[in-house]
């Protein structure tokens, strides 16, 4: 390896190691504060991974924190976060920048693939670890290789180095139980996506400690699990395709909540248009939604061409 190419590994690895230092410093002090106002709290993806799989600050990116909280704190939150100098940013979720932009916060009250009863145990199984000066909690091994999986496959449509990564550091160095995953990945209704996730890390990286049995249970077994495989491997590959994951929320729905999800989508609260959209949700609803779904409609017709241009250039890998 030249000495330039060094200098470079060197200088991106510095500049990602002050930029993640920066966040978690900062994000140090909001954990505090929560600490002291009693606002439970689980760390999500980068800031939880990073110290817990990496160890090092520059091996990874990450562009912000998100926390998996309360919807019953999510008043405090606001005043607490405003009161540190946060500035509520435009969003479907509550988000939050500080003043200098170094730290974003994205807060979240659920996980989309389960029901209440569900979630509450993944509050219930989450631990408690030091995180600098101060401590969070975070998902147990065998929720956080779901959630990854999940929202990678689903929610991003993107099968991205840092998730694959992120895996295999997961899996060798906290050893998931593998009938958990199985048996709450079925719960969740994520069997296919889970078994594309999967198989794409144990292809990548062959010696993986994912037992056989494992991808066979993830395997489809009925027609409709078949389509879904098959748009898997065409839509979420290593190329990222803008937009999918908006598709894949409503595939991925059980039948049962199909309509629920859209009409909520197309339909959607008060509290939801506040956070998309900022006052005007409130005072000009009405304006707010026939714009809401021209837009919608607009960026339907735009993935539309994406995914059929996809769908037909890109060769699918072979359904497990």
């Amino acid at each position: 390896m030249s000495s330039s190419t060094l200098d470079d590994l060197l200088e991106a690895y510095t500049q990602v190691s002050m930029k993640n230092r920066t966040i978690l410093e900062e994000f140090t002090i909001i954990a505090q504060q929560f600490h002291r106002q009693g606002i439970a709290f689980i760390v999500l993806k980068g800031a939880d991974v990073i110290a817990r799989l990496y160890g090092v600050r520059g091996a990874r990116p990450m562009s912000d924190v998100d926390l998996l909280v309360h919807e019953s704190d999510l008043a405090t939150i606001d005043r607490s976060l405003r009161n540190l100098g946060f500035t509520q940013q435009i969003d479907g979720n509550p988000s939050y920048a500080s003043r200098e932009w170094s730290l974003s916060l994205d807060v979240i009250t659920t996980l989309w693939y389960l029901d209440e009863q569900e979630l509450a145990a993944v509050w219930e199984r989450a631990s408690t670890r030091r995180f600098g000066i101060t401590t969070i909690s975070c998902l147990d091994t065998e929720d956080l290789l779901i959630y990854l999986t999940a929202y990678n496959v689903i929610h991003r449509g993107h099968l991205s180095p840092s998730f694959v990564q992120d895996m295999k550091l997961l899996m060798e160095k906290e050893r998931p139980d593998w009938a958990v995953v199985v048996a709450q990945t079925k719960q969740a209704g994520l069997r296919i996506p889970l078994g594309h996730g999967l198989s794409h890390v144990r292809e990548t990286f062959p010696a993986i400690p994912i037992p056989d049995g494992v991808l066979t249970s993830l395997a489809p077994s009925r027609q409709r699990e078949r389509v879904l495989a098959w748009l898997l491997t065409k839509l979420v590959t290593t190329e990222p395709l803008p937009e999918v994951g908006h598709l894949l929320l409503f595939l991925t729905q059980p039948g049962r909540r199909k309509m629920a999800w859209l009409t909520q989508r197309l339909f959607p609260s008060h509290t939801f248009l506040s956070y998309r959209y900022g006052s005007a949700g409130q005072t000009i609803s009405w304006r707010t939604r026939l714009s809401r779904l021209y837009h919608l409609a607009s960026a339907l017709l735009r993935l539309s061409r994406r995914v059929f241009h996809r769908l037909t250039t890109t060769p699918a890998r072979p359904s497990l």
